[in-house]
């Protein structure tokens, strides 16, 4: 189990760093959560989707304009199955958010707890330091079902490319205008289970 929390972990990094990959002409559905999600009056298709491992799945939902490796907007669902409290995942994002922030100030998080429902919410800021900027909220909830236990992983992410100050400034301006609303709405998406067999 080790190995495959490490996995896990690794596919919990920042869609800035990770989303490289090009459009699948028919990726696979793993995780019954269906080929189209709507959120905030947008549609998002299913457009990539890994299964590296017996227990890990990856599935990524563009607009139809967008385009992957280069995209605006992204949503993105993962699993792991198994018994993996939400609470230790977050504590390792966390850590590499803070490593990161000593070298990129423009990193900047906020954690919020729902204990009732067992969840965790992650809103944070990357860039790569060059011209490519992320706003990611990350949900993340402990499912348990008749196909088995799951640490499910349901992200929202928007990102900018970035010439000059005057864009970095919109950008984290519409991120601070936005946040409130759209961390809001994440929480409130009523999950499917997750089934995989």
């Amino acid at each position: 189990m080790k190995s495959i929390y490490r996995l896990f972990t690794i596919g919990f990094l920042s869609l800035l760093f990770i989303s490289t990959t090009k459009a699948q002409s028919e990726p696979t559905e793993y995780l019954s959560v269906g080929n189209k999600i709507e959120f905030n009056g947008e549609n998002f298709e299913l457009k990539w989707s890994s299964h590296p491992s017996n227990e890990y799945y990856k599935q990524e939902y563009l607009r139809k304009d967008d385009k992957l490796p280069r995209h605006e907007k992204m949503i993105m669902v993962e699993a792991v199955k198994g018994n993996i409290p939400a609470k230790n995942v977050v504590a390792g994002k966390i850590n590499e958010l803070e490593n990161r922030k000593k070298r990129n100030p423009v990193v900047n998080y906020e954690k919020f707890e729902n204990k009732e429902n067992n969840e965790i919410i992650l809103d944070f800021v990357l860039s790569d330091g060059k011209s490519v900027y992320e706003w990611n909220i990350y949900r993340y909830q402990n499912q348990n079902n008749e196909s088995g236990n799951y640490l499910v992983l349901y992200s929202y992410s928007y990102r900018n490319y970035i010439s000059n100050d005057k864009e970095k400034i919109k950008f984290l301006s519409e991120i601070k205008k936005l946040k409130e609303e759209l961390i809001k709405k994440v929480e409130e998406i009523k999950l499917p289970d997750v089934k995989t067999e």
